[in-house]
């Protein structure tokens, strides 16, 4: 005769266990953060591998970069000159971003991506409503107002950039983007109409997205 009761007890004894381990494992991968911890880096050696991107942004990003990372960083970064003696040596490879940071003696590895970088030209018009002295001697008290168009300009910049960074020991992979988006607006109603200089302006954007990714994850 089958024992139905003792069968019922360890299908759910189980099924309990099975739940547990499920629970946990679930736990474990969502609660793994995948995003930098500056503050854990203080102290330790950065080398800035590469700035992935055009020629024309390139430049630009990578000198924004290292700005704010000598000016809001707490950790050391390491000389150019370093990382490119490392990158030069032939047992290694120019993939092996890690291992060019650990042979620079670096303590972390950090690689940018340059996922935007465009400033974007508008020309519209606007109007106002004026009082026209002239106007109203000639047709009447009723003409005195009326609308007087002009040219507006407007720029909108937009920077994104991604940031690794990967601890060279354990291989710990962080990684999160910094991003600025502006709009910058001229009107001509009495003069014309002027607006800055588009790479500078996107200069400045992205000295402002790595101000607040260091600010935001330190």
């Amino acid at each position: 005769m089958v024992n139905h009761s003792r069968w019922n007890l360890n299908a759910r004894v189980i099924a309990l266990g099975l739940f547990c381990v499920l629970s946990l494992f679930s736990c474990s991968t969502v609660k793994k953060r995948t995003t930098p911890e500056l503050g854990k880096m203080e102290g330790k050696k950065i080398a800035l591998i590469e700035v992935d991107g055009e020629a024309s942004s390139q430049a630009i990003v990578e000198v924004a970069l290292v700005n704010q990372l000598l000016k809001h960083g707490s950790f050391i970064l390491i000389e150019k000159k370093e990382v490119e003696a490392a990158k030069s040596q032939p047992d290694l490879s120019p993939l092996d971003w890690k291992g060019i940071a650990r042979r620079a003696g670096g303590d972390y590895a950090l690689r940018a991506k340059i996922i935007a970088f465009e400033g974007k030209n508008r020309e519209g018009y606007s109007s106002q409503t004026v009082e026209d002295s002239q106007l109203a001697a000639e047709r009447g008290e009723n003409a005195r107002k009326t609308e007087r168009m002009y040219k507006v300009k407007s720029l909108e910049g937009t920077v994104q950039v991604q940031l690794e960074f990967a601890d060279v020991t354990n291989g710990d992979l962080r990684s999160a983007i910094a991003e600025k988006t502006e709009t910058v607006t001229a009107e001509a109603k009495d003069s014309a109409a002027h607006l800055p200089l588009k790479l500078k302006f996107l200069e400045k954007l992205a000295n402002e997205a790595f101000r607040q990714f260091f600010e935001q994850y330190n």
